[in-house]
Order: structure tokens, then C-alpha cells, then sequence
């Protein structure tokens, strides 16, 4: 079996749930890379985008980066495509040929429309190949008689036909020949004979269907004129009488040999699912909706390497990956979070610096590398560094982003004060935002002494509309919670005007009762100053789990 290698495609992609810098980094950075000569590299997000997200896109005309919904290997990416196949009319000895040139243990036989017929093993041709030493009846046609002989016809009167014949060897005395044959129906009989004109003129006269004269003798005029008086089809084979006998029991189509029975997999079909239906069988065939191959995956084909490569970007914990992640090629990182669970079986550029964003890391290799940026890009980037920074007043915002912010408003020609004003009253609005996107757009998980903890985050214009959703926010948190297995589930509303922040947060009553918050309403805890999630609040939470548990 040719094993197909698929070619490599490297997807530039963020943290589920992504945010505004994760979406606009990856497409930044996939830009980059392609810039600087990269092949099959493609900006990708893992969920839905958010309104400010969508807003800033829609600002500079740019489509949103391919969506993912995983990135488990599947069937369609592991099969082998450029496979040996035969057609149901196959001979038998051209399907042993072929398997024993190609080396392969099992080929598929499919129909004029590419749809399987089954598959035949070396198991079920050594099987077919014993039993037919004692066979004599054969089912094929005139067509593959000639293909399995390399045989000359002098007569045909089958018309393409299938037939079914008893094969009769003539080597014995004429008496003996005709008691045998006076005991059958000679239309349903073949006889390979050498040059005994007599017996092969007595089988002519009795309208035998097939004559093969073997050796390559050609028989005489008067015999040729007679059989085709009584409709005899007569062959040449080059072979002696024995491997003609042996040949025509193998010119059977391979369809005869194929029960319909056999192992199928779809293109969809994960590759971890695949590994204990192989164990007991030589192959699967991969089939489409409408029923036609599309390849064949064999054991050898588990072991081939994943074609998926992933460059993290703003995030570096698998927790917080697209699934599938863990069994990825993951060939880069660029975040500005603190490092998680990562390692790598071989080393990788890891770039996780202490900036405001992302977007900010992409822009630096840009200037940096002398890179030309188009004016949307640089544009992108802006967008993600006001959206991280919370247009450069958040804490984590450094002088790197401020520095950066500068040359990414002479690149786009934007003023960053304004464009982040307008990225953030363009979507500020909880009411038209709704609960489930407000709370799971932006919901990272973290873990802390074996428990894990999520925390979403929304940008608001003032707390007005929050008091009015709390209550669907505060459904939807516990959805998260169950659906993430949290022991706290808490969303941070956050004011970028008065630059302060509410915790909506719901779960174990220890972990509520210590998280040292002034408590404004139920389930309500007031942040004054706080606007980063990454550096004010998950370094918060992770002590308090640390001094619980």
C-alpha cells in the first residue's frame, strides 16, 4: 500500500473562548509568517467570536480566522489515498500479481462506481488458490480468460458475457473423452487439449463452448470453419496443458470471491477510535456519505505523524487549548500569560514575555524584522492591544505596548484613543450581548492544588445594565461550572471608565467566604482598580485556593 503523505498544514490559533487579542494576533502572526515565505499557514480560531472581536473585524473589512471545532486526527487524515485497487472484474491472478508486487496485505475491489465491492486478503486468494486444485467448475468470462493467458482467441461467441463452465482436461484416449462428455451439457463445458486434432474435432461435433488448445498450437482451417458452424469459441494459450488448467481457475473475477462483508470507517472518524477495529483486521475502508472509497487505513497508517501543526498564540495551557492539542504538533508558543502545564517532546521557539497583549509580541516582530504590514493588520493589532490593555490602563500594560501602540498608529493610521473608545462603546452593551455570550466568550479555566476555578471577563460602560442581567449571568455561570467542573465559577465585569471592576462569582461556600472581596450584593464582590483578570485577579484566586487546599 503507497502511503499517502498529507501535506503539512500549520494552523496560527488561540485559546478557546478567544478574546479580541487572541483572534487578532493569530491572524497577524499567520500574515507574518506567510510574509516571510511560510507555506500552508492558516490563521484559526477555536469558538465563536465576540462582539468586540466582530466589531474590529468588520472595522477593517477582514474575515474571520477559520474556525476549528478540534484538531483530533481523523480517518481523512491518516488514510492512505494513492492505494492499489482493482476494478470487481479483476482476474484472481492479476490481484495476486499486484499484491505481491505492491507488497500489500489486503486491496479493495470496487465497482464502476468506486464503491467497494469488498476487499480480498492474502488469506482468501491462498484459500481460493488451494480449493480450486480440486474445482472444476469455473465461473468467469471469454474477457479474462484471454487476460490470465495472454491467450489468442480465434472464436468468440460469449459477446462479454460471464459464463460458468466445467473444465475438462483432454488428455486421454477419444473413447474415454466422449463417455465423460456424453454425461454433461457440452454448451456448459471448456476442454483444454493439446494438438490432438482428434479429440479436439470430436468436441467441435458435439458443441462443446470452449475449446483452449494449449501449447500454442493453432488449430487447422477445417476445424475452425466447422466451430464456428456449432458455435464453439476457441482459444490459444501459450502455457502447456497443466498451467492453462491451473491459470483458467484463476481468471475469476475478484468480485466472485468478495461476501460484501468488510471493515468501514468514515473521513470523520477519530484515529484513537480506529486503533482496536485494526486489531483484528488488515485494513479499513474509508467510504464518503454516498458510499465510495476514499482510502484505506492499515496499522502502518496509525503510526504516521500528525500533518497538524498548531502556533499557540495568547495562551500556553492545554486546559485552555483547542481539543486535540495534546496530540498536535505544537511548533511555536507567542503569549504573554505566566506558563502553564506545556512541554513539548522536542524544543520549540517559546516566546512568553510580561506585556499587555499579544497583539503587542506580533507587532514588536514586525518592526523588529522589518517587515512590511499592511495598513489592516497593523489596524488588527491596534485593536488587540487596546482590547488586552483596555486602551493602555489596565496594570498590565508596560512601556513595550505604549512604545508599540505608537508605531502601529503611523502603520494604520489611526489614533488609539479614539479607535479603543469606539472598539468599547461599539460593544460595551450586557442587554445586547446576552448572558451566555457575555459569560463564556472570554471563560478561562485555571487550576490551583488540584481544583480548577474559571473566570470569565466583560468590558462595560458603567454597572447599570449588570444589576438588570444578574440573574441570567449568574445562570449561565452555573452552566460553566457544571460544564467545566469548577469549584468556582465568577465573571469580572469591568468598568474601563471609573477603571473598576465587579465580581459576579457563585460555588463552594469555603471558596466564596474567603475571597476576601467587599461583598456589595449577593454573590456580588466590588474590585475597586482592578481592570486585568491575568495579573489582579487569577494570582488572587490561585493564593486563595493555595491557603483552602
Amino acid at each position: 500500500m503507497k502511503q499517502f503523505m498529507k501535506k503539512e498544514i500549520t494552523y496560527v490559533i488561540g485559546h478557546k473562548n478567544p478574546d479580541t487579542d487572541s483572534i487578532c494576533s493569530a491572524i497577524g502572526l499567520a500574515e507574518l509568517k506567510i510574509a516571510e515565505g511560510s507555506k500552508n499557514v492558516v490563521a484559526a480560531r477555536a469558538g465563536d467570536l465576540n462582539p468586540q472581536t466582530t466589531f474590529i473585524l468588520d472595522y477593517f473589512k477582514v474575515q474571520p480566522p477559520r474556525f476549528l471545532p478540534d484538531v483530533h486526527a481523523k480517518a481523512k487524515d491518516i488514510m492512505s489515498v494513492d492505494i492499489v485497487k482493482v476494478s470487481h472484474d479483476t482476474p484472481l491472478r492479476k490481484v495476486m500479481e499486484l499484491m505481491r508486487q505492491e507488497e500489500i496485505r489486503f486491496i479493495p475491489v470496487l465497482d464502476e462506481g468506486g464503491r467497494p465491492k469488498g476487499v480480498l486478503t492474502l488469506m482468501d486468494l491462498a484459500k481460493r488458490y488451494i480449493e480450486t486444485e480440486s474445482s472444476q467448475e469455473i465461473t468467469t468470462s471469454f474477457k479474462n480468460i484471454i487476460e490470465t493467458l495472454g491467450a489468442t482467441s480465434i472464436l468468440d461467441f460469449y459477446n462479454q458475457s460471464e459464463i460458468t463452465v466445467s473444465m475438462l482436461i483432454g488428455a486421454m484416449a477419444e473413447e474415454s473423452f466422449l463417455s465423460i462428455i456424453c454425461g454433461k451439457n457440452p454448451k456448459e463445458c471448456s476442454l483444454i487439449v493439446g494438438d490432438r486434432a482428434d479429440i479436439q474435432k470430436k468436441a467441435i461435433e458435439k458443441g462443446i463452448g470452449l475449446l483452449i488448445v494449449s501449447g500454442g498450437f493453432s488449430p487447422d482451417a477445417a476445424l475452425i470453419d466447422e466451430a464456428k458452424k456449432n458455435s464453439v469459441s476457441i482459444l490459444v494459450s501459450p502455457y502447456d496443458t497443466a498451467t492453462t488448467a491451473l491459470l483458467l481457475r484463476l481468471s475469476t473475477p475478484a468480485c466472485k470471491l468478495c461476501d460484501g462483508q468488510f471493515e468501514k470507517a468514515s473521513p470523520e472518524d477519530l484515529a484513537d477510535d480506529l486503533k482496536h477495529r485494526l486489531a483484528n483486521v488488515s485494513g479499513l475502508t474509508v467510504l464518503d456519505e454516498n458510499g465510495v472509497m476514499q482510502g484505506v487505513i492499515t496499522k502502518s497508517n496509525l503510526l504516521q505523524p500528525s500533518g497538524t501543526n498548531l502556533i499557540l498564540v495568547d495562551h500556553n495551557e492545554l486546559s485552555q487549548a483547542i481539543d486535540g492539542a495534546d496530540k498536535a504538533n505544537i511548533v511555536e508558543v507567542v503569549d504573554h500569560h505566566r506558563i502553564g502545564d506545556f512541554r513539548t517532546s522536542t524544543p520549540i521557539p517559546f516566546i512568553c514575555e510580561p506585556v499587555g497583549s499579544t497583539s503587542t509580541l506580533v507587532s514588536e516582530f514586525y518592526k523588529r524584522r522589518n517587515v512590511p504590514i499592511k495598513k489592516e493588520i497593523a489596524g488588527l493589532l491596534l485593536g488587540g492591544v487596546m482590547s488586552d490593555t483596555v486602551i493602555l490602563k489596565s496594570p498590565t500594560t508596560t512601556e513595550r505596548d505604549k512604545d508599540i501602540v505608537k508605531w502601529l498608529e503611523e502603520q494604520s493610521g489611526l489614533d488609539h484613543k479614539k479607535f479603543g473608545s469606539e472598539i468599547f462603546a461599539a460593544t460595551s452593551s450586557l442587554k445586547k450581548r446576552g448572558a451566555e455570550a457575555a459569560v463564556n466568550s472570554d471563560y478561562k479555566v485555571f487550576e490551583a492544588k488540584g481544583k480548577k476555578f474559571g473566570v470569565g471577563q466583560v468590558e462595560t460602560i458603567g454597572f447599570d445594565e449588570f444589576f438588570e442581567v444578574k440573574a441570567s449571568l449568574m445562570e449561565e455561570l452555573d452552566k460553566a461550572m457544571k460544564k467545566k467542573g469548577v469549584v468556582l465559577s465568577a465573571l469580572l465585569i469591568t468598568d474601563i471608565v471609573v477603571e473598576t471592576s465587579l465580581l459576579l462569582a457563585i460555588g463552594e461556600k469555603e471558596v466564596l467566604f474567603n475571597l476576601n472581596y467587599p461583598k456589595v450584593a449577593e454573590n456580588v464582590y466590588e474590585l475597586k482598580n482592578v481592570l486585568s483578570r491575568k495579573k489582579q485577579v487569577v494570582p488572587h484566586l490561585i493564593n486563595v485556593f493555595n491557603e483552602i487546599y
